[in-house]
């Protein structure tokens, strides 16, 4: 039996014979077996495919209408098609090595989804039911000498695929040998499972290592074993441990369990920032002779849950966390490569130390690289909206116990894996998983457990963990003082469903940060808040072969290709370890700062800190312990303050952190008089200004203002824009999802009832009285002969309403295809691709292919910012928040130039072949469903207007000839 069970007392709905836990197992691969060269054969690759075999193809392999397909891989992402509910048939031959002929040979599948049956030679050896946990099949009595076939029956629709909503949650079809998938030899005398668990004395130096051992008989008779124990680092050097170092074992026929514990000095701890690994080897001998050496890599590390808090290694912990599904978007939840250890190191360089694996196991390479770099994991069953409707007592153990076991057998071993999570947003807890969750803690007390929902007692206070999703901003007081520790497991949901914002304002994705900033320094001082995972960390979407975008949609700090957003900076910096605050003081006081060390196990010591001020540099060591704040002086004055920036590393070249801070002396702008004079003269109807900078018509026929050199700047009347919120949005892309399009509408049904004119020399003074449905009053706009505008309002509001964006838009020639600014920022230090930076450039449009839903179809080489659509760039569209100043530029022609104080936002987009303009005097983080209304994040920032309400502002332009 594999998995270790203690006896449970469960009144339960379901039962089930539970003999059947001792079909589970999942061996580990050998390092080596007697007489044996090499003891796996690799099955991945070419195999034949047919999506509506013939009845009993097994027996007929070789027949007509087989296409080739690649395994591992879901057939749909393929080209293929499989009628629903149907089996779709695989095969392939392989050659039986000559050195296998008295070996025990498993096959073993790392995940086939979701339901199949499997026939070695024709002859049946067996199957499963579940699409995302492993299993293992004794076909040594199917295989032959030579050449052999491989065929499974596999359908995608199960009662596998109902509880977990693997289809319905991709949007499309998972089915498929979707993990790896190949053979093992063994000897008859095997070791079935290796696991280990640690933990530590009360000074939490010396450590017990607990060893679990399962060895399997599967000859004929009663054999004498020994089995034998190394332990060593990484780099092979034998570590020393008192303890037995060899056991002798009787083994009848069947298998037996075998304990045993050694002390393990002063070993290096394991945490997610010093990922130290170690390896136990454990080799048996059958009567003298070794037949096999089995290893099971593992770090020192303990988890304890105390009152609200979970401690690890003795240290408390909050988690900085992601939610991750596998994803790729030409392969879907079959990934290939190296792209689990890309993803962790992604991910850590973005100061997360903490995954969720929604919601199923992933592929045991993405734990493999979480121990390696060093990250925490929950570890989720493979349920999501399950309820209780397709169970009965004859699918209960193949349908909730086996895959939940089966994640753990697999699993447990791994010092990344911080807490089980038994199901999603699930129902009927103690019919359907609270024996599951108690079969879990007997497989492996060492871990708490939770039950993943939107409110804390989903389980009924049972397991050791609680929960809420998307607790809002007021979870973190809620819950301060929770009875137990609380994760916020999807928390700040990223804007996904308001799809009409997206596609009109990038600029959305820049204002999440802020609110991610609010609710996480909240968590982070609420003790009984464990941590959370953001919902999500990689955006669900799919590019099918017919060229259809399907998935939930673009969550992610990172996109499908893994390019970093908007999101993920904010992400990064806002999870930061490292604070640096700089302290005021006098000219000829040393500079000061506050350093705030959020990290849980490391001195701040074991951080390179480096500033650059002006022309000088140098590194800065300060010793802080977790949790702790410092000072700490700077060798120069605040009078000797230039431009200063400090980059925080540690264990990477990838920074931690940046600041800076911008001392230097502005330059000076000097203003000119206004020496230039208007000449006026009429054009049929049209009044027309001109002076040496610009030329102004105005009139029956509309409002234009050109350069000297006859290029027009403004193309027509500026109008009073008041941007309702917009979350419409599906909550999925299906093949029917429709291209949304722009939202941005001007206020409506503009009336205008006088047009008041005073002509000057300087300068020309109109006035619009106008209304509109929304609001009724007057725009000014004063043009002065050297090229500045001034534009003035003052409305009354006809009604109430909470407005997404509202200002002055103005409309150009689409030749202004240069956007560039300079603003305030959440922070002090953007990438220079952010679509935030505090000062850039952006095109209208790039040499990129144009993007839909889901961004790019194919594997960009450009970054996020680029992308495009026909309304232009993301970072040309994006709304720039908090600007000092901002143009747009026509090459060849003039500039026309914003200039605020920094409480304005622009907003530049293509439509109806015009480049328009939106100086805003408001702006908001948008509509998402689950940032306002499912909880109120977004509505922080919210100022309504109401019925007689004023709305006004002045903006302030300047064109400059090129």
């Amino acid at each position: 039996m594999i998995i270790l069970v203690f006896a449970v007392n469960i009144q339960a709905q379901f039962t089930f014979d539970h003999q059947k836990l001792e079909t589970i197992r999942w061996s580990p691969i050998p390092e080596k077996v007697k007489g044996i060269d090499g003891v796996q054969l690799d099955l991945n690759g070419t195999w034949n495919f047919n999506p509506s075999p013939a009845d009993s193809f097994w027996k007929n392999i070789g027949s007509t209408n087989w296409e080739n397909i690649e395994v591992p891989g879901e057939w749909g992402m393929q080209g293929f098609e499989v009628d629903a509910g149907q089996y779709a048939g695989y095969y392939r031959e392989f050659q039986l090595p000559e050195s296998w002929k008295k070996a025990r040979i498993k096959l073993k599948c790392e995940a086939v989804y979701s339901e199949c049956t499997i026939w070695m030679n024709g002859k049946e050896v067996g199957g499963h039911l579940g699409g995302f946990t492993p299993f293992e099949l004794d076909v040594t009595d199917a295989v032959k000498k030579g050449n052999n076939t491989i065929a499974l029956a596999v359908r995608s629709e199960s009662v596998a695929d109902s509880l977990s909503s693997g289809s319905q949650y991709a949007v499309h079809p998972l089915g498929g040998i979707s993990r790896p998938i190949y053979l093992m030899a063994l000897p008859e005398v095997n070791v079935a499972s290796l696991h280990v668990q640690t933990t530590f004395d009360e000074t939490y130096e010396n450590a017990l290592l607990e060893t679990q051992v399962l060895l399997s008989n599967e000859s004929n008779s009663s054999k004498n074993a020994v089995l034998k124990f190394e332990l060593t680092d990484l780099s092979g050097k034998q570590i020393a441990f008192e303890g037995d170092k060899q056991l002798a074992v009787l083994l009848e026929a069947g298998t037996k369990k075998i304990e045993t514990s050694v002390d393990v000095r002063k070993p290096e701890k394991w945490d997610p920032e010093h990922p130290n690994l170690y390896v136990l080897h454990c080799s048996l001998l059958v009567d003298g002779v070794e037949q096999t050496k089995v290893s099971r890599r593992f770090g020192f590390r303990q988890v304890e849950v105390r009152d609200n808090q979970v401690f690890v290694n003795n240290h408390p912990i909050k988690l900085r966390g992601v939610c991750r599904h596998e994803v790729d978007p030409l392969r879907g939840r079959s990934l290939n490569g190296n792209q689990w250890f890309e993803d962790v190191k992604l991910f850590r360089e973005g100061n997360v130390n903490y995954i969720r694996t929604s919601h199923y196991p992933p592929n045991q390479k993405l734990l493999d690289a979480c121990d390696e770099l060093g990250m925490f994991v929950e570890v989720e069953g493979p349920f999501c909206w399950a309820g209780k409707k397709p169970v009965n007592n004859s699918n209960y153990f193949e349908a909730i116990v086996q895959p939940i076991l089966e994640m753990v057998e697999l699993n447990k071993s791994h010092p990344s894996v911080l807490h089980w999570s038994i199901a999603n947003e699930s129902y009927d807890f103690d019919e359907l998983f609270k024996e599951a969750a108690d079969l879990v803690k007997a497989a492996d007390p060492s871990r708490p457990r939770i039950f993943s929902q939107y409110g804390p007692d989903g389980d009924g206070g049972y397991l050791e963990l609680a929960n809420h999703h998307y607790p809002g901003p007021g979870g973190p007081d809620k819950y301060r003082n929770h009875k137990r520790p609380i994760t916020f497991d999807e928390y700040v949901h990223l804007n996904a469903y308001n799809r009409f914002e997206l596609m009109t304002d990038p600029g959305i994705r820049d204002f999440w940060g802020d609110i991610l900033y609010h609710m996480w320094e909240k968590m982070y001082a609420a003790k009984g808040v464990l941590g959370g995972a953001l919902w999500a960390g990689i955006d669900d979407t799919f590019f099918l072969p017919s060229g259809h975008a399907v998935g939930y949609g673009t969550w992610g700090p990172v996109d499908g290709w893994r390019r970093p957003k908007p999101e993920y900076w904010h992400m990064k910096k806002i999870y930061s370890p490292v604070k640096i605050k700089l302290e005021s003081g006098l000219n000829d006081e040393p500079v000061k700062l506050t350093l705030e060390n959020r990290y849980f196990f490391s001195n701040l010591d074991e951080c390179r800190i480096t500033w650059n001020n002006n022309q000088a540099k140098g590194q800065l060591r300060v010793e802080a312990k977790p949790g702790e704040s410092v000072e700490a002086m700077l060798p120069f004055t605040y009078k000797e303050l230039g431009k200063l920036k400090l980059t925080v590393y540690k264990d990477s070249k990838v920074a931690v952190d940046e600041y800076a801070f911008d001392f230097s002396m502005p330059e000076m702008e000097i203003i000119k008089a206004n020496e230039d004079r208007f000449q006026w003269s009429r054009k049929g109807k049209q009044k027309i200004a001109e002076s040496k900078k610009l030329k102004v018509e105005f009139g029956p026929e509309g409002f234009r203002i050109s350069d000297s050199k006859g290029h027009d700047v403004l193309n027509d009347w500026p109008i009073l824009m008041l941007v309702s919120a917009n979350n419409k949005g599906d909550t999925q892309m299906t093949k029917e999802t429709p291209d949304y399009t722009l939202y941005s509408p001007a206020a409506s049904n503009r009336s205008i009832h006088s047009v008041d004119v005073e002509e000057g020399e300087k300068q020309l003074k109109i006035v619009l009285t106008e209304g509109y449905d929304e609001a009724t009053g007057a725009m000014g706009i004063t043009v002065q002969a050297n090229g500045s505008i001034a534009v003035s309002y003052d409305y009354s509001m006809l009604k109430n309403e909470n407005f997404r964006q509202w200002g002055v838009a103005f409309s150009l020639p689409e030749t202004f295809n240069t956007l560039s600014w300079e603003k305030k920022g959440l922070w002090t230090v953007y990438p220079e691709d952010h679509i935030g930076r505090l000062k850039g450039e952006a095109k209208l449009f790039y040499n990129d292919e144009r993007c839909g839903l889901a961004g790019p179809s194919k594997k960009p080489f450009w970054a996020y910012h680029q992308d495009q659509t026909r309304y232009g760039s993301n970072d040309f569209r994006s709304t720039k928040r908090n600007v000092f100043q901002a143009a747009l530029a026509a090459k060849g022609a003039s500039t026309i130039q914003l200039k605020s104080d920094g409480s304005q936002h622009v907003r530049s987009w293509l439509e109806n072949g015009n480049i328009h303009w939106l100086v805003a005097g408001y702006d908001n983080p948008g509509s998402e469903r689950f940032l306002r209304g499912f909880s109120s994040h977004a509505a922080l920032y919210d100022i309504p207007l109401t019925r007689g309400q004023k709305l006004s502002g002045q903006i302030k332009l300047l064109i400059t000839n090129e």
